[in-house]
């Protein structure tokens, strides 16, 4: 499971100050302990001293008094803290111990032999009563005279039970400061994709590549500015569309848009943050048609975005993309009438007839079915059977009636030919079927579509019933801007049937009939 950018926050920042926390503990204590393993030494010193000048002491061990001597050390002892103090005399026996029953046995642990050569140390070793720290030094008598040693010791496990406070607080306070960098871990990373719009750094990275991507392959010049007016971006196209060079474009990143473009109506996008679209400029003698949209973010103005393209090249584009509207209004048509027939079967059932409901249910699943049942099987590429299916439906809501000879196929398609070029062709020529047709007026002809793949040619022709082309109009009727219909915006599709065509390299031919007239395109099969 990967880990999101808060995840890899916490595990980051806890992972370091847990590493961090345990390594200042660990010196912490090792130095704290070593600190009060000294401190216990000077003290248990300190006791031992004491101890040897106490006259009770001297006294006791002069005289080998055991028991005197063991009720007066463990009074000491209880008053001091001391885990013991044990009294021997000029040989190292035992004169006054903890264990009564060691009395009189050769004292353990290190040598004593230092003490009674009038020595006073500090030692750490193994005693009877275990290890402990231990003070030792010798007990002399009012002349001077060496007569014993004494040792007073703390058990290493009793520091040790004390330094476990100390430990305790330091791990408290570790996982205190771990959950503290928790919190400021997940507040950080939050900020941060706040910052990066809720992005992970990978998706970033990845959406930093595509728009590099897509800046250097779209057609259309792009470019940015920030809030203060100055270029942050320029894209190769946009470079090519301004005809500069790399080096002056590199050169104006960073610098006022109006330096790079004098009278740049970017800047008023800052002060009205209102979009401005398809607006025609004259550029270095070329026609633009520029787009200008303030960059928000959070309701904060950031910048400006302009995309620029030349306008001869959206004439095209836009006859083009009437394809798709196309394939929006036949979804629209296909819609509306299954909302008829849905509206129909309801009424039926609401009336009782449901024997009626269902013969029309049959019927028209039957019709539809039948249709689209032949249009698969007789044409090998599916945008063509859909453009029919629909094209279909198009005509019924327009009161019109589309004809698919039931002898057409379109199978042996060769590989060069796209099903794309194929809607293009047929989709211009049936649009421009149906206009004709309504333009000729009542009662409609049909419009007729045969589709035939003998022979050396892949053949499509169009029939419609509106009474003929006019002579004058015939041998350029496939030229761009050229059309029979008086209104403007008229005289694209059948100018991409013919560019289409010419790609392909297929001939068109117009013929006329009884009724009106067909247009018969011609694609070879190989060339």
């Amino acid at each position: 499971m990967r880990l999101g950018l808060q995840g890899r926050f916490l595990l980051i920042l806890c992972l370091v100050s847990l590493l961090q926390l345990v390594l200042l503990s660990g010196a912490s204590y090792y130095y704290v302990a070593e600190q009060r393993y000294r401190e216990v030494g000077d003290q248990a010193l300190d006791v031992a001293r004491l101890v040897a000048r106490e006259s009770g002491v001297i006294a006791g061990v002069k005289r080998a008094d055991t028991v005197r001597l063991n009720a007066l050390v463990e009074r000491i002892r209880a008053e001091v803290g001391a885990s013991y103090i044990v009294i021997g005399d000029r040989q190292a026996r035992r004169l006054a111990h903890p264990n009564a029953d060691r009395i009189g046995k050769p004292m353990v642990g290190d040598d004593p032999e230092r003490a009674l050569q009038g020595e006073a140390y500090i030692s750490r070793a193994q005693g009877s009563l275990g290890v402990s720290v231990r003070g030792k030094g010798p007990i002399r008598d009012e002349m001077g005279k060496i007569i014993g040693v004494v040792s007073v010791g703390y058990l290493v496990r009793d520091i040790d039970a004390d330094l476990q406070d100390y430990l305790r607080f330091g791990l408290a306070m570790t996982l205190l400061i771990v959950l503290l960098n928790s919190v400021a871990a997940a507040w950080l990373a939050r900020r941060y994709k706040k910052a990066i719009f809720g992005f992970e750094p990978e998706q970033m990275g990845r959406l930093y590549a595509e728009l590099d991507c897509t800046l250097r392959t779209v057609r259309e010049g792009i470019l940015t500015i920030d809030e203060q007016g100055r270029l942050t971006s320029l894209n190769p196209n946009g470079i090519k569309l301004l005809r500069l060079d790399d080096t002056t474009a590199r050169a104006a990143i960073g610098q006022p848009i109006g330096h790079l473009l004098p009278g740049s109506r970017m800047l008023s996008i800052l002060q009205e943050q209102t979009p401005q679209f398809d607006e025609e400029i004259v550029l270095n003698g070329q026609s633009l048609i520029v787009n200008r949209l303030p960059l928000v973010r959070e309701g904060k103005l950031i910048g400006a975005v302009s995309s620029f393209r030349r306008k001869d090249e959206l004439a095209e584009l836009s006859a083009q993309l009437s394809q798709v509207q196309a394939y929006s209004d036949l979804l629209r048509v296909q819609t509306h009438e299954h909302n008829n027939q849905l509206g129909t079967i309801a009424g039926l059932i609401e009336l009782g007839a449901t024997r009626e409901a269902l013969a029309f249910i049959g019927r028209e699943a039957a019709t539809e079915q039948t249709l689209l049942g032949f249009l698969m099987g007789a044409i090998a590429k599916p945008k063509v059977a859909g453009l029919l299916l629909g094209k279909y439906h198009r005509a019924h809501e327009l009161g019109l009636e589309l004809v698919i000879d039931p002898d057409a196929r379109l199978h042996d398609i060769p590989a060069r030919v796209s099903g794309s070029q194929l809607v293009t062709v047929l989709g211009n020529l049936i649009d421009n079927a149906f206009e004709a047709t309504r333009r000729h007026g009542a009662p409609y002809q049909p419009i007729r579509v045969s589709l035939s793949d003998l022979g050396q040619d892949l053949v499509l022709e169009v029939e419609d019933g509106a009474g003929g082309i006019d002579p004058q109009l015939a041998d350029r009727l496939f030229e761009q801007g050229v059309s029979s219909k008086p209104e403007p915006g008229h005289g694209i599709g059948l100018s991409l049937v013919r560019k289409t065509l010419d790609a392909l390299q297929g001939e068109i031919t117009i013929e006329a009939t009884t009724q009106g007239s067909c247009v018969v395109c011609y694609i070879p099969k190989e060339v």
